[in-house]
């Protein structure tokens, strides 16, 4: 029992330190030197905290799909610039084509920082965490 203090201390310090490290930095996941168009369908949407998910099925140059795991800011800064995540929900339920300018991972993985969302009207822009000023390759519309 003396020591209870002392587990109950460690057990607060580590809880603490389990979302600090979780968390990283753009510049460490990221290359701003390889942004990315994406055209594709929204599959699934996440706004955890302390970043979201859009999931998008986008072909590639041979006509297969590959899904992208886009990485949003926090669902408050979403909902600040007057996005909520019915918009998302919305657009996943349709099927409605969108087309989204992203930063590749240095790993090369299927993910990506997601900049900007355009809907299929063209006009509806939804500014997620800076958009790129072209993408390179336009993935789904000729980059594998």
């Amino acid at each position: 029992m003396k020591n209870l203090p002392i587990y109950v201390l460690a057990a607060g310090a580590l809880c603490a330190w389990f979302p600090a490290s979780a968390h990283h930095s753009f510049q460490a996941e990221y290359d701003q030197s390889k942004p990315l168009t994406l055209v594709g369908k929204i599959t699934k949407v996440l706004t955890d905290n302390p970043h979201g998910w859009i999931y998008l099925d986008a072909k590639n140059s041979d006509g297969h799909v590959v899904n992208w795991a886009l990485e949003l800011p926090a669902p408050n800064v979403l909902r600040r610039n007057g996005f909520d995540r019915g918009i998302y929900e919305t657009l996943e339920s349709t099927g409605e084509d969108v087309t989204v300018t992203a930063y590749a991972a240095k790993d090369g993985s299927k993910h990506a920082w997601a900049g900007g969302l355009t809907r299929a009207d063209g006009k509806t822009v939804i500014p997620l965490g800076g958009i790129p000023s072209r993408g390179q390759g336009n993935f789904g519309r000729g980059q594998q």
